[in-house]
């Protein structure tokens, strides 16, 4: 289970919609009784770990904001079992689902995504490959992008392990967000129960 916060240099937290810091929690964690009386955070549903819809009408029947995350083009497991069509549909259905977070490499991937999205949830796209992260500025250019998700992992992983090449792009995200102004969400912390 993950625990995200969003982070920068520039203030203490990044500010969601409302003006608060942003905390994500994995919707898994407020199975947990520690959790469950959890106020002013934002529920994250990767939808990798969701069997079907009818599991995930039960996962968005919380009172809090929602953060759904389509791992498109997700190749390791669990791999969604519901199409970027349903998801879109569900985001249709759902105003409590503000924001969409699903990989994005490119300007017309984009367009494409924020053209299909209703007004009511906002796109975050998911930096995850080197494309995505050299097509950043472009992308920031739109003025379609409030914040990005880094999923370093991936990107990592995307690079081939070459540590300097993902620190060297690491830094290269950072930069490129406050040079547009973007908030940027990283893995803050993980959570083991």
């Amino acid at each position: 289970m993950v625990v995200v916060t969003d982070r920068t240099t520039d203030r203490a937290h990044a500010l969601s919609d409302n003006g608060k810091a942003m905390v994500l929690l994995s919707n898994h964690l407020l199975t947990l009784p520690a959790f469950e009386s959890l106020k002013g955070v934002v529920v994250r549903i990767n939808l990798a770990h969701v069997n079907d819809l009818n599991e995930l009408e039960l996962f968005l029947q919380r009172t809090h904001d929602i953060y759904l995350d389509y791992p498109k083009g997700r190749t390791k497991p669990p791999v969604p079992s519901l199409s970027f069509a349903d998801a879109i549909d569900v985001v249709k259905k759902h105003f409590n689902i503000r924001y969409f977070a699903t990989t994005v490499e490119d300007v017309s991937e984009l367009a494409f995504i924020c053209d299909v999205l209703p007004d009511h949830a906002q796109l975050v796209p998911k930096i995850e490959t080197l494309k995505g992260v050299l097509n950043l500025a472009k992308m920031f250019a739109t003025g379609k992008i409030k914040r990005i998700m880094l999923d370093s992992e991936d990107l990592y992983t995307d690079v081939m392990n070459d540590v300097e090449l993902f620190v060297d792009l690491q830094r290269r995200v950072k930069r490129t967000c406050d040079e547009y102004n973007v908030q940027l969400l990283q893995l803050y912390g993980v959570v083991f129960a």
